[in-house]
C-alpha cells in the first residue's frame, strides 16, 4: 500500500529510501520496512472487497466491488451501464487496493494509535470477457470462493444466457504490485514502559479474511 495512516514514526524516507516493490507505482515511501510484496498473492486471495480506483477527465473516482483473484488476475463484474465497467472496459488505467484489518492499536501516547492490517495494491488495465461460458465458470468460482460447497443446478439455478448477457466482466491482469502490513503491539514513546502514563492494548479483529 503505498501510503497508510499516521502512526508512530513520523519521519518519511526520501523517494531513493523507499522500498519498491515488482514496479514503480507501487513504491512505497512510509514505512518501507513494512512492504511484504512477495505477499501480495496471499492477501488477494483472502480479501473479498477491492477497491477500484480510476480517473475519468481528471476526477478521481474510487468504487468497492467484490471480486475474483487468480493467476495475477482480478475479475470485476457489474452492469454494463456502469460507468467503473465502462471506463475499466475502454482501457483506462486502474489501481486496485484490499486491505485486511486484524485489529486496533491503543498507545499510551496519541500520536501512536495504529492498527494491524495486511494490504495489498496493484496496477494494471482491463480486457473484457465476452464469452458465455467463460462469464458463467468465473461467477461459479467466485461463488464457490465466498460460498463453499455450493453447487449449481443443485443449491441454486445456474445463471442464464440473459442474465450473463446482462452483466459485464473484465479481467485486470496485474502489471505492477506491492503489499504492506503491520503487526504487533503498540510503539509509541511511552508503551515500553510497565508504569507509563494511560494505557496500552490491541484488540483483534478477527473475521473470515485469515
Amino acid at each position: 500500500m503505498a501510503s497508510t495512516q499516521p502512526d508512530e514514526d513520523d519521519t518519511a524516507p526520501t523517494n531513493e529510501e523507499a522500498q519498491v516493490g515488482a514496479g514503480p507505482r507501487a513504491r512505497i515511501r512510509r514505512h518501507p520496512e513494512r512492504a511484504v510484496p512477495e505477499r501480495t498473492d496471499e492477501i488477494l486471495r483472502a480479501g473479498r472487497v477491492a477497491h477500484v480506483g480510476f480517473a475519468v477527465e481528471g476526477q478521481p473516482f474510487v468504487i468497492p466491488l467484490m471480486y475474483l483473484y487468480e493467476d495475477c488476475i482480478i475479475y470485476l463484474h457489474g452492469a454494463p451501464a456502469s460507468r467503473t465497467l465502462q471506463q475499466l472496459r475502454s482501457g483506462t488505467p486502474v489501481c486496485i487496493e484490499v486491505t485486511l484489518m486484524d485489529g486496533l492499536v491503543a498507545s499510551r501516547d496519541a500520536k501512536s494509535h495504529s492498527m494491524n492490517y495486511r494490504s495489498a495494491i496493484v496496477f494494471g488495465t482491463a480486457t473484457p470477457i465476452t464469452g458465455l461460458e467463460e462469464k458463467r465458470a468465473m461467477f461459479e468460482r467466485l461463488i464457490q470462493r465466498n460460498f463453499p460447497g455450493r453447487t449449481a443446478g443443485i443449491d441454486y439455478l445456474p445463471a442464464r444466457e440473459g442474465d450473463l448477457r446482462a452483466v459485464e466482466v473484465v479481467a485486470v491482469k496485474i502489471e505492477d504490485y506491492n503489499a504492506k502490513t503491520r503487526s504487533g503491539p503498540p510503539l509509541g514513546t511511552h508503551d515500553a514502559e510497565e508504569d507509563g502514563p494511560g494505557s496500552r492494548f490491541v484488540v483483534p479483529l478477527p473475521g473470515i479474511d485469515a
